[in-house]
C-alpha cells in the first residue's frame, strides 16, 4: 500500500521530494508522486477568489491509483471551508483524501516553508487515520489558526495522538 502525493501543476519538485521523504519517515509507507491535470476548477468560488476545499476532496475521491492507502494533494491555490476565511488543509476524517495548500504557508526562508508544508501534511494525514484535533499546542494535530501556530508546533504527534496513530496503523496490518 502507498500514500500518494498528488500535485496539480506548479509545486516545486524539490518540495515534493522533501515532503515525500517526511511522509515516509513519519507514517512508514512508501510514497508515490503523481502530477494530475487540474481537475478542481469547478471548486473555484469567483466571489471569494478561493477554492472550496470540500469540492477538491470530492474530486480526489474520483481518482484511482494502484494499491492506494491515502492520498494528499498539494496545491498552490488558496482554499477555504464553510465557516472559515481560509484553511491550510482539509481531510476526510478516517477517509483516504486530503488536500494541503501552500498558498498561506509561503516564506522567504525555504527550510521554514518546507517545514510548514510537512507539518500540515502530517496533520491532514493524521485526520485520514482518524485523529481529531489535539489540545496540546506542540502536537502536529493541534488546530492552526495562523502560520505562527504552525511554526510553534512540532511536526511530530504527541504521545496520546502517537498512540492513536499507532493503533490505526496496526489495524491496517490485519
Amino acid at each position: 500500500m502507498y500514500i500518494y502525493l498528488i500535485t496539480f501543476g506548479s509545486i516545486e519538485k524539490r518540495l515534493l521530494f522533501a515532503t515525500a521523504k517526511s511522509i515516509k519517515e513519519t507514517f512508514g509507507f512508501d510514497v508515490r508522486l503523481s502530477w494530475v491535470a487540474s481537475g478542481f476548477r469547478h471548486a473555484y468560488d469567483p466571489i471569494r477568489k478561493q477554492y472550496r476545499g470540500e469540492k477538491i476532496l470530492e474530486y480526489l475521491s474520483t481518482l484511482y491509483y494502484p494499491e492506494l492507502l491515502k492520498m494528499v494533494a498539494l496545491i498552490d491555490a488558496d482554499i477555504y471551508e464553510n465557516g472559515f476565511n481560509f484553511v491550510f488543509g482539509l481531510a476526510k476524517l478516517s477517509g483516504r483524501e486530503a488536500v494541503v495548500s501552500t498558498f498561506r504557508l509561503l516564506s522567504s526562508d525555504e527550510s521554514l516553508f518546507f517545514e510548514r508544508v510537512s507539518k500540515q501534511i502530517h496533520h491532514e494525514l493524521g485526520h485520514t487515520f482518524g485523529l481529531t484535533h489535539c489540545d496540546n499546542p506542540k502536537c502536529v494535530m493541534s488546530f492552526s489558526r495562523s502560520v505562527l501556530d504552525i511554526d510553534s508546533k512540532s511536526k511530530s504527534f504527541c504521545e496520546s495522538c502517537g498512540m492513536r496513530l499507532k493503533t490505526a496503523l496496526s489495524q491496517l496490518a490485519l
